[in-house]
């Protein structure tokens, strides 16, 4: 046998040329198997039905695997022995795919309107840089994040105390690749529609309409995802750019623009889950496409948690991690039991620390909001305010000069309009009163 087909590389030299073909079809099994009528030998297309089916199930998704996958694939079927032996007998091998890369989105998306870009040389004019500079910023293969450069790394990372205790990390995009993941922001992410139920990181959406949602219900419960972003991997962020319609050269490009690798020195001392995920690339927390890709990639979990509600008569939103359900008393011991499941199974970790039921006898707060009736700031909140005012209010204050500090109070007191206008009136007169004083009397020396 010519070492050209033996096992080992039959996988290349063979089903290489069928995959190519099979992955530039539209991903449906009567398309895969049209092309298996054209690409196999005569004797063998009484197959094709059989083992377009059998791809499908294997990939049920509405785009197709990486070459590589679908060709492993093939290779596990009974169809790879006989495509061998038909390649040693004639001694020949299937033609090569001359085709270029097609950008074809699955079917519930071939209507969004999205930049066409079939080839990584696309991309980069789409960009508007340079192929070398694609390949430099994309990193596939993770250099930027091991440069003993300080300049290499392509993200500045910082750890930002939590309000709970313990730190958050921040991975910040330097300003160039901060600049190419605005224009993969509002060129292409911004063009697909999340799931209605998501409010977070959406234009003309916000945290208090997520709230006004589950007003005035017998009970409220609120479930927390652990560990978001750095829970959204690149296989995940490349699954999506490959169903958005572009090919596997250009969906790893956009994923390695939109994806960071943690440098081990800001690994030490965290969470060993944790660190296992930030230790593989990740959506970073700090890039400003990462909050539309987690809310695209959390449409499956939201899609399903949606259903659930529906099927309790209840109410369900999702503000990032932040999952909130509302309705009567019956849908708790349900939704316990049920949602960690499904956040699981979509590949989220719920934590379970901060799992909250909230009977209309109780403080009920959706994303820090009071909505037991209707949505208003805490009480604990209100009063602080107005207790910082009052001694605003002292002449020997010397915060009643600092402009930065009355105008944080502003905005404090703004957001508390949305929420409850009559009690911010009374706190923005109090505000103008400070800040006209302050104009007229000179600071104590």
């Amino acid at each position: 046998m010519p070492p050209a087909f033996n096992r080992p590389v039959v996988s290349l030299a063979v089903l290489g040329p069928i995959a190519s073909s099979l992955v530039q079809a539209e991903w449906k099994e009567a398309s895969l198997k049209q092309v298996l009528l054209q690409r196999l030998p005569v004797r063998m297309r009484n197959q094709a039905g059989r083992v377009a089916g059998r791809l499908i199930q294997a990939f049920p998704g509405g785009s197709a695997p990486d070459v590589g996958r679908l060709r492993r694939m093939l290779q596990d079927l009974s169809i790879s022995a006989r495509l061998r032996d038909h390649a040693r007998r004639t001694d020949s091998l299937p033609a090569p795919v001359l085709d270029p890369p097609r950008f074809r989105p699955v079917s519930a998306l071939d209507r969004l309107d999205l930049p066409k870009l079939a080839t990584p040389g696309d991309l980069a004019d789409f960009l508007a840089i340079t192929p070398e500079q694609l390949i430099r910023f994309a990193d596939l293969r993770g250099l930027s994040a091991h440069s003993t450069d300080p300049f290499g790394p392509h993200y500045l990372c910082h750890l930002r105390p939590k309000r709970n205790g313990g730190h958050r990390l921040i991975e910040a995009p330097r300003p160039f690749l901060k600049t190419l993941q605005r224009r993969i922001l509002r060129g292409i992410l911004d063009h697909v529609p999340p799931h209605h139920a998501a409010f977070g990181f959406r234009r003309g959406r916000n945290c208090v309409q997520a709230a006004a949602r589950h007003a005035g219900e017998r009970v409220v419960l609120g479930f927390d995802l652990t560990d978001f972003f750095p829970g959204l991997d690149v296989a995940r962020v490349y699954g999506l750019f490959r169903s958005l319609g572009y090919p596997a050269a250009t969906a790893r490009d956009l994923a390695g623009l939109c994806s960071a690798l943690t440098p081990r020195r800001y690994l030490l001392g965290h969470d060993p889950t944790l660190t296992g995920r930030l230790h593989a690339r990740h959506l970073p927390q700090g890039a400003p496409t990462s909050p539309a890709l987690a809310n695209l990639l959390a449409f499956r979990l939201d899609c399903r948690l949606a259903a659930l509600a529906r099927s309790l008569d209840a109410q369900y939103s999702r503000y990032a991690d932040d999952l909130s359900f509302s309705g009567d008393a019956r849908i708790a011991p349900i939704l316990l039991r049920a949602v960690p499941e499904i956040c699981a199974e979509e590949g989220f970790r719920p934590n379970h620390r901060k799992t909250r039921v909230m009977p209309s006898h109780q403080q009920q707060k959706v994303t820090g909001i009071l909505v037991n009736h209707h949505t208003n700031l805490p009480r604990v909140e209100y009063d602080r305010l107005k207790a910082i005012l009052h001694r605003l209010q002292q002449p020997d204050d010397p915060r009643r000069q600092d402009m930065a500090f009355l105008g944080h109070l502003s905005g404090r007191i703004a957001w508390l309009a949305q929420l409850n206008p009559h009690r911010a009136a009374r706190l923005s007169q109090s505000l103008q009163l400070v800040s006209a004083s302050a104009r007229t009397v000179p600071p104590a020396r």
